[in-house]
């Protein structure tokens, strides 16, 4: 779910270095026409521009002023290549590769002292402001959009505010579907505007480089925002986009239970035939599974609202009335009906010794959170299967 700009930058399109979106029927130099005639140095090319993009989202104002400067020089240096006739293409290889390494070093090292910054949020918001203003990225103009809604000692103004808004939407410029979703989300009365802003961070977080190497630095918002978080980063899309929501893991080990892991094998057969035939809006119900076990571990007393207790409808009953054991093969689905009750008490004893809660309570938001979790998985089989026979 990460779009990056297709265009270096303003400085190198001018040039006619398109990196990413290198033009070979404008090509006019012959070390353009060299890297349009290989293969390997056309997408050595791509990759280069791709990563000086990435490269500058990651970099204060200042920084990427300077990698811009620095680039421009590197395009002449590179250039030269031309001079060496025979080994052309090797100097270009040899040229290119190194820059690309360059700018690898340059973005990590860059992302980590923006997700520095980010981190500070809790416990020292007002320096992340200050840290963060350096910034004319969407990543930290959204959080400085943040900073202004929830935490009001961060001195983020209104005016402020708006204008890193517009930033934050405007790096989306490349990706309409985005936008059109994003404008529906803030057009929509029904929602808040804490949900709002949590959803244009969102899109920015999906952007950035997180879930490998970067490990997330924002799983604070779901503890200090609640519903409006869990909500906003959940399944949006309605389709495989959702399989990159920046939903952070569990809070504790309650699903690496021996007792959850035997009912998470049972359902397994089952989420492997919705996986083969469903379509892709099971993503977004991917995400809200994640969603839920965040929940359950993170904020388990949700589970004791009213609302969250009523949707938790027992589901024993569907799962002893489920026929179609081509998808669901019947020794699969006794097995996770035979584990349901070991599986409760495992939640409950989890609650109540990792998260404080009283035995009525432990009880309470472990039947809950069971039934949740199963709900969720038979509501998608039930849409995907049915879906997938007509």
């Amino acid at each position: 779910m990460r779009h990056h700009a297709a265009c270096i930058a303003m400085l190198l399109c001018a040039s006619h270095a398109f990196g990413a979106s290198f033009d070979c029927a404008k090509a006019a130099s012959n070390v353009e026409k060299t890297i349009c005639a290989d293969k390997s140095l056309n997408a050595l090319d791509e990759q280069l521009g791709q990563q000086y993009q990435e490269t500058l989202t990651n970099l204060t104002a200042d920084e990427a002023t300077n990698t811009r400067t620095a680039q421009r020089n590197w395009l002449t240096e590179r250039n030269t290549c031309e001079s060496q006739a025979a080994n052309e293409r090797d100097c270009l290889k040899s040229s290119m590769s190194g820059r690309l390494k360059a700018l690898q070093t340059l973005s990590d090292n860059g992302a980590k002292a923006l997700d520095s910054a980010i981190a500070d949020i809790p416990s020292k918001p007002a320096d992340a402001a200050t840290r963060l203003r350096a910034y004319r990225g969407g990543l930290a103009s959204a959080w400085l959009v943040y900073l202004h809604q929830f935490e009001p000692t961060a001195a983020v103004t209104g005016s402020e505010a708006q204008a890193r808004h517009k930033i934050a939407v405007n790096a989306l410029s490349d990706d309409t579907f985005a936008q059109s979703v994003l404008q529906d989300v803030e057009n929509d009365p029904k929602l808040s505007r804490d949900q709002k802003v949590l959803t244009l961070l969102r899109m920015q977080i999906e952007r950035a480089d997180y879930g490998g190497a970067r490990p997330y630095v924002h799983c604070f918002v779901f503890a200090r925002q609640g519903d409006a978080a869990y909500d906003a980063m959940g399944g949006l899309y309605g389709s495989s986009r959702d399989g990159s929501a920046p939903v952070c893991q569990p809070a504790g080990n309650l699903f690496e239970q021996p007792a959850w892991k035997r009912l998470n094998d049972a359902f397994q057969p089952l989420m492997e035939a919705i996986g083969s035939q469903g379509g892709t809006i099971r993503f977004a119900s991917y995400a809200s599974f994640s969603v839920l076990e965040l929940r359950a571990t993170l904020s388990p007393r949700d589970f004791l609202k009213p609302a969250m207790r009523k949707n938790a409808q027992d589901s024993t009953g569907d799962l002893r009335a489920w026929r179609d054991s081509k998808d669901w093969p019947d020794a699969q689905r006794q097995a996770a009906l035979k584990v349901l009750p070991d599986v409760q008490t495992t939640t409950a004893k989890w609650l109540r010794e990792q998260r404080g809660l009283s035995e009525q309570d432990a009880q309470q938001a472990a039947r809950a959170i069971v039934f949740s979790w199963i709900n969720e998985r038979m509501a998608l089989a039930n849409d995907s299967l049915e879906a997938a026979s007509n």
